[in-house]
């Protein structure tokens, strides 16, 4: 009778666990098959906390070194921009610049000659950008975000003299080996906590469709979906002061009023208040700001990122229509325990 309970017990559990599977996968929902994207992993803004755009100096040099020496030695394959297979080798060459200058000897007749200027742009410690490519899913119900990253792409930035525009460099991509398995002991943190923000509606137009861009149907969806959870209640939110909003005021939020004075147009041209009401308008969100965890295995060099929090960004515009900067509207955490973390 005990062997006939422990078995009924045990097939009860088994069949809860296969529900609970599959509702989560049921829940699961795709924002975009592709998107790419570039990160800083060097701020240099002395002003920011290290976590922004950041990965702190040991840290990061820890990181790059590792892709370099596996790289060097050959334990993964590099691809080029046109997704060619390549070597280090044919990448640094590439970077080498060969000008011809004009130099005048020194002697009686002031001879001009010409000189072979040899310079490489190439050092690591200038790899301040990564870029990733990138499948998006989500939870509809805890609005969890997961990212599949497919690779990613170290990124030479040469910071020019006088104030001008910096060159990026985009060195090769590495793709891992999906069919090679590795479990989770293999795993190195590359960071516990890096912020930083992610075009979903691309502002230039002449870009590939994936590249800072989410498809407008898709864009739509996920955002309407974030923004009816969390109008509900459904899931904690957060101001930009991390104040707790209620579902008062996460309407409040979304439905502003504006008590205004006008004059009827009759005698005796009397004032009388009138309210406005202005529904927030979700094609605003061009951005999504992330707070994340990342994470790599040293055998296949698969990178991870577990996210942490995000935040819907809106454009900020003056009376003319310019763009003056971009908003917090709401943040959302799935762990709590980096509110406070510094």
């Amino acid at each position: 009778m005990r062997h006939l309970i422990k078995l009924s017990v045990f097939t009860l559990f088994i069949l809860l666990a296969v529900s609970c599977h599959k509702n989560n996968a049921k829940s699961e929902q795709l924002v975009t098959e592709k998107i790419q994207y570039d990160v800083n992993i060097k701020n240099t803004d002395s002003d920011s906390e290290w976590w922004i755009q950041n990965i702190e100096g040991p840290q990061r040099d820890k990181f790059i070194n590792l892709v370099f020496n596996a790289v060097e030695e050959k334990k993964i394959k590099i691809f080029n921009l046109n997704h060619q297979e390549v070597s280090l080798e044919n990448i640094v060459s590439n970077l080498f610049t060969f000008d011809t200058i004009h130099l005048q000897k020194n002697g009686k007749k002031k001879e001009i000659i010409d000189t072979v200027f040899i310079s490489n742009s190439f050092d690591i410690k200038n790899i301040s950008k990564i870029r990733f490519d990138e499948k998006w899913t989500f939870n509809e119900k805890t609005l969890l975000v997961n990212k599949d990253i497919k690779g990613f792409c170290p990124i030479l930035v040469n910071n020019k003299k006088n104030n001008t525009a910096s060159t990026n460099l985009p060195l090769f991509w590495i793709y891992p080996d999906s069919t090679v398995k590795s479990d989770t002991t293999n795993n190195v943190i590359i960071t516990k906590k890096i912020q930083y923000d992610v075009f979903i509606k691309s502002i230039d137009k002449g870009k590939d469709w994936w590249v800072d861009n989410i498809e407008t149907t898709d864009r739509e969806k996920f955002l309407k979906t974030i923004i009816e959870v969390a109008a509900k209640g459904k899931i904690k939110t957060y101001d930009f002061f991390m104040n707790p909003l209620d579902k008062k005021k996460f309407g409040e939020m979304l439905h502003k009023t504006d008590t205004i004075v006008m004059q009827r147009l009759t005698e005796p041209y009397a004032d009388y208040d009138t309210v406005l009401r202005t529904d927030f308008d979700q094609t605003s969100i061009l951005k999504m700001r992330f707070v994340e965890e990342w994470s790599l295995n040293t055998q296949t060099f698969k990178f991870y990122k577990k996210v942490l929090a995000i935040c819907p960004m809106v454009e900020g515009l003056d009376d003319k229509g310019n763009l003056r900067g971009y908003t917090p509207l709401f943040w959302i955490y799935f762990d709590e325990s980096i509110k406070n973390t510094e």
